[in-house]
């Protein structure tokens, strides 16, 4: 009987010993794992608050379009400014 006893306080100091280092582990871990969760949430948020929409996308291809073209005439103009200025010499 005292054989079995002795068994039986090992078996509950080894439990207790485990759960003593598991059970604050787990705790730790579930605490960083929502940690990470809500820090991940909040960058979601972030990145999608700087996204463009469609139609912002499309403001600014037509904005760029239209520079595009002034550009272009202005270019064209100036290429024909001077070749006519050559033409007159």
């Amino acid at each position: 009987m005292a054989h079995l006893s002795n068994w039986l306080l090992f078996a509950v100091a080894a439990l207790s010993m485990m759960l003593t280092v598991l059970v604050p582990l787990f705790i730790g871990l579930y605490r960083a794992q929502q940690n990470i969760h809500n820090q991940l949430n909040e960058h979601k948020t972030h990145v999608a608050q700087t996204y463009a929409t469609k139609d912002d996308v499309k403001v600014l291809g037509d904005r760029m379009e239209k520079q595009m073209t002034k550009g272009f005439e202005q270019l064209k103009e100036l290429l024909q400014s001077q070749l006519n200025q050559k033409n007159e010499r």
